[in-house]
């Protein structure tokens, strides 16, 4: 798919209606603009921690909760405890 875009006196693009939908944009949602080094603009929809939980908890709720693996916040926590010890091991 490929669309041409104006952008207004203040700055502002319209995302193309196929393309919004083929990318799952909704109204008022985030989206991440990164400028690659062919000077091509990537768009990401990206999502947080707490949305993605969120969303896992709704979906995963029959599930009981010790076969739905770790948190995000125990994920983080856990990495950061290895790296830790990583690190005081190579000092």
């Amino acid at each position: 798919m490929k669309y041409t875009s104006t952008i207004t006196s203040k700055g502002t693009i319209t995302i193309a209606a196929p393309l919004r939908k083929a990318l799952g944009f909704k109204p008022g949602q985030k989206v991440s603009l990164t400028l690659d080094n062919n000077r091509q603009v990537v768009i990401g929809g990206g999502t947080n921690v707490a949305d993605f939980e969120e969303l896992r908890d709704k979906i995963t709720k029959k599930i009981p909760s010790h076969k739905k693996g770790l948190t995000g916040q125990a994920l983080k926590e856990a990495a950061a405890k290895a790296w830790t010890a990583d690190y005081r091991e190579s000092r």
